[in-house]
């Protein structure tokens, strides 16, 4: 080996070698930032985003069509897309009753880029240029999930994953352009935590995570500060009565009490408009994170299948 390789290894090591006499500050210091930094280093008061225009994907139901009642609220027009046309048309009913803005459903899948491009063009058409886009649109398994059908497998990869690719290639250039506006994509605590039985969705929301950081990376170095990104991680929320059930007869709802759709769509638009990076639901969840990430991979993957392991079993069961 080169006298030269040798020294770049040398250097190398090095610098992991004081990185690793650091860590027990940073360490205090990141658990230093969940427990108090965000009280005193992030806005308090979330920006205006009255008159401006709002995408939000799944609105039909559930998560996302809280979301979009929320954004109404505040003053935002929204067009309230989903695959479910019955859905939007519902959820628009609920903004025209409750806000002064404009709201319009629109049908659209969003795994398919054309029918995406369309869709930007008939809501610049109706509503304007959009400057709020909400990745909500996404599907979990029910059945089988041990041994899903491959077209099952493929369907999640493409929505829960493929579709950010297509909407931010759609409806980024605006923003771009425009040099501001916000983008909230929901992802899951398993994408921090991975889901045993669930692989095919684990995976999808562990790469959404990453391209949403990889994208806040992007618009840095483009100095396109005020085009804000956000990414929301939430554990199961009390969506229906289905999800209700289900985490009552496995017992999820014991270790943490479940979040409502609406308490997480009101702390999710007010984290993307305060310009939060990420944000994970239940809060603690996040210092847990915090307290986790340090552990080698083995204590990490013996320490979530002691906590949970059971009940994400017993949880597989009932879904086959």
């Amino acid at each position: 080996m080169s006298m030269a390789k040798t020294l770049l290894k040398l250097r190398a090591h090095v610098s992991v070698a004081i990185l690793a006499a650091l860590s027990p500050l940073l360490v205090a210091a990141a658990l230093f930032w969940e427990l108090f930094g965000k009280l005193f280093f992030i806005s308090s008061s979330p920006k205006s985003i009255v008159g401006e225009v709002a995408v939000v994907t799944g609105a039909g139901h559930g998560l996302g069509r809280a979301i979009a009642l929320e954004l109404a609220a505040k003053g935002c027009h929204v067009a309230v897309v989903d695959i479910n046309m019955t859905g939007a048309e519902g959820t628009v009913k609920q903004i025209q009753e409750m806000a002064k803005v404009r709201a319009k459903a629109y049908k659209a899948d969003v795994s398919n880029y054309l029918e995406l491009v369309q869709l930007n063009r008939d809501v610049v058409s109706d509503l304007g240029p959009v400057m709020v886009l909400i990745n909500n649109a996404g599907i979990l398994l029910h059945r089988n999930t041990v041994n899903p059908e491959p077209a099952e497998v493929q369907q999640m990869i493409n929505v829960n994953l493929t579709a950010h690719f297509w909407t931010n290639m759609v409806f980024l250039p605006t923003m771009k352009a425009m040099r501001k506006g916000y983008l909230l994509t929901i992802s899951s605590l398993s994408g921090l935590f991975p889901l045993p039985y669930n692989t095919t969705y684990t995976t999808t929301k562990a790469g959404t995570t990453a391209h949403m950081r990889a994208l806040r990376m992007e618009l840095a170095l483009e100095q396109l500060n005020d085009i804000h990104v956000c990414t929301a991680m939430p554990n199961f929320l009390e969506a229906n009565e289905e999800v209700r059930q289900l985490t009552n007869e496995v017992k999820i709802s014991n270790l943490y009490p479940l979040i409502s759709v609406k308490q997480a769509a009101q702390r999710l638009v007010d984290g993307m408009l305060r310009g939060e990076r990420e944000i994970l639901l239940p809060g603690l969840a996040a210092l847990l994170y915090r307290l986790m990430i340090v552990l080698p991979v083995s204590w990490q993957e013996l320490a979530l299948v002691l906590t949970f392991g059971p009940r994400l079993k017993q949880l597989c069961a009932l879904r086959n």
